[in-house]
């Protein structure tokens, strides 16, 4: 069961009638109560958090739980989702103690990272690689939110999108994208001109000394974004959204059944008691995120995805 309902509109997905995200929220007067405890527990210590399951064994858990604290970063969701699931599997499971890595990783080495044994647990968009050399819980963390994507631009060069209606209108322009993400892939397979980069922080950067037009954010990573570089002046474009299949997922190692198995249940029994979409609609920027989906005001360009392996 996934936690999100998408109800399809009737019209022609490429023009702006499109998908609208919903929530089901069952058991509605146990998350005030739910939230406060999670929010206790998003920063608990190993001692206090080990000792939860009958068993008493407590399960050291090596995560990328970087900047977990900052509302705006990526890590204080995927971190609490991954501590809910971790919460509720405690009885059969045993207590745990969820802790970073003694290095940051990002990107292909934080790949490298789990299977090397150094962290036990990740999060991130599947593409066929990482299905082959990790083992995906097939659970999408942000529902279908994950298939949109706004474009991060220069201030003051909204004109230049005015006019952009099409795959192919687009194709005259020039994007930046890290060369390690999935998304640089998909650009290709569209014919979309892209500046390859490897590193997060230089490509706005680069945006805003105009080394490529427009860079493009996850619809619910965009706000936080021009929050973190308030001093490049950029711009969310005003009309533009792009959509193609995209699925976020926690990862393990191959071998390590028992976690994969703790995680999915968890999982599973956050979305029955609704814990799951009371923690999604609890997070500002998606919320945002859904209003613009809900709008209606966008043209909505639709990129194709050689793979049919990208839908769980």
């Amino acid at each position: 069961m996934n936690v999100f309902r998408w109800v399809k509109n009737n019209g022609d997905s490429k023009t702006v009638q499109r998908g609208r995200v919903r929530l089901t929220w069952p058991l509605m007067g146990s998350f005030v109560v739910w939230m406060c405890a999670l929010c206790g527990t998003a920063t608990a210590s190993c001692d206090s958090t080990c000792g939860r399951g009958g068993s008493g064994e407590c399960a050291e858990i090596t995560a990328p739980i970087y900047h977990a604290e900052e509302p705006t970063d990526d890590a204080y969701y995927f971190t609490r989702l991954l501590r809910l699931a971790l919460d509720l599997t405690a009885d059969e499971y045993g207590g745990y103690c969820l802790k970073p890595p003694a290095v940051y990783f990002s990107d292909d080495r934080l790949k490298a990272s789990l299977q090397q044994g150094q962290v036990d647990v990740i999060w991130l968009v599947t593409d066929k690689a990482s299905e082959r050399e990790m083992h995906a819980i097939h659970v999408p963390l942000l529902g279908e939110l994950n298939h949109y994507r706004m474009l991060l631009i220069r201030r003051g060069d909204e004109s230049k999108f005015a006019a952009v209606q099409t795959l192919e209108d687009l194709q005259g322009l020039t994007g930046g994208m890290n060369a390690q993400w999935v998304d640089a892939n998909i650009m290709a397979e569209n014919g979309l001109p892209y500046v390859a980069v490897t590193g997060y922080d230089k490509l706005f950067r680069m945006l805003a000394a105009g080394r490529f037009d427009y860079f493009s954010r996850g619809i619910h990573q965009i706000t936080s974004e021009l929050y973190f570089y308030p001093e490049l002046d950029l711009a969310i474009e005003p009309h533009i959204l792009l959509k193609y299949p995209s699925y976020t997922y926690f990862f393990v190692r191959r071998d390590d059944q028992p976690l994969a198995e703790r995680l999915a249940l968890g999982l599973a029994r956050a979305q029955q008691t609704g814990q799951f979409a009371a923690l999604y609609q609890s997070i500002p920027r998606f919320q945002w995120a859904e209003q613009q989906l809900n709008s209606e005001q966008r043209k909505v360009i639709e990129l194709e995805r050689d793979w049919a392996e990208a839908t769980p």
